[in-house]
């Protein structure tokens, strides 16, 4: 006499699907991914002064994140000072106080959080970006 008879296995398997089909279906829609990490890069002096207290960092790389006409608040960096987040970002005026803006071309123009020279102020720049 078999273990299994073709009728107990049918039912299983349809067990097992009913089961299954279920849990996938609630899995694939639930599941959000953790996000990826944000990036880092160090803002490497000189820097070159455009007034009073605004400078300019060279950020190539970055291009492809900036601000442009069409998507003036498109850039997604953020410029640190020692760690600490400068803003606010995406500055069309005066740059002080800490603002910043990032746009295509004109690299990262930004100033420190108490309008002090970068240069030689001693805090370390750094942007990250998503």
């Amino acid at each position: 006499m078999p273990f299994w008879t073709l009728s107990q296995t049918i039912k299983a398997v349809l067990v097992l699907l009913a089961v299954y089909f279920p849990i996938a279906l609630y899995l694939k829609y639930s599941y959000i991914p953790e996000p990826d990490p944000p990036k880092a890069a160090n803002l490497s002096g000189p820097f070159r002064k455009l007034d009073a207290t605004a400078y300019m960092a060279l950020a190539p790389k970055l291009d492809a994140l900036a601000d442009v006409d069409y998507g003036p608040t498109r850039s997604t960096i953020v410029v640190l000072e020692d760690g600490k987040p400068l803003g606010p970002p995406h500055s069309r005026s005066k740059v002080a106080s800490g603002s910043y803006s990032h746009w295509r071309g004109s690299g990262i123009i930004f100033s420190a959080s108490d309008n002090s020279d970068p240069n030689s102020n001693g805090r370390t720049y750094s942007v990250t970006w998503q």
